[in-house]
């Protein structure tokens, strides 16, 4: 089964700012530290955004286990950790921190948490994503 379109569609909409401010910086439009603080900043939203995803699951099936939950939170404060470190450390750490929750989110998707379509989408995106920030921390 194919993505849901509104997820497509908004998924899609949501890489748009990793793009746009990684362009920027790779042709030097803006304040320099301001354009990386930006996507640092929009990299540790989303990224917590993803790992709500787990919060939500677990609650609508009244988990409860620890893992599910401990999960949903880690992204946020990996997010908000890479804020304090140095521009290039928190632009790959944040791609890190979307590879390892792709990494998770695939595993529930093996498992028959999450509907298939959730990861194929998840993988399209967080590579998009992971390609921007990489690109990021090379061209700042």
């Amino acid at each position: 089964m194919q993505a849901p379109r509104p997820a497509m569609v908004l998924g899609g909409a949501g890489v748009l700012p990793f793009v746009g401010l990684t362009g920027a910086l790779a042709f030097g439009l803006g304040d320099l530290e301001q354009v990386s603080g930006a996507l640092r900043l929009y990299g540790a939203i989303i990224l917590s955004f993803m790992g709500g995803v787990h919060w939500g699951v677990a609650t609508w099936r009244n988990e409860t286990r620890a893992t599910p939950y401990g999960v949903s939170v880690l992204p946020a404060l990996w997010g908000w950790a890479m804020a304090f470190v140095p521009t290039t450390m928190g632009l790959v750490g944040l791609a890190a921190g979307f590879l390892l929750l792709l990494s998770y989110d695939l595993r529930c998707v093996r498992l028959g948490d999450l509907p298939a379509w959730y990861g194929r989408l998840r993988l399209r995106l967080t590579l998009a994503v992971c390609v921007c920030l990489i690109a990021a921390s090379v061209v700042r």
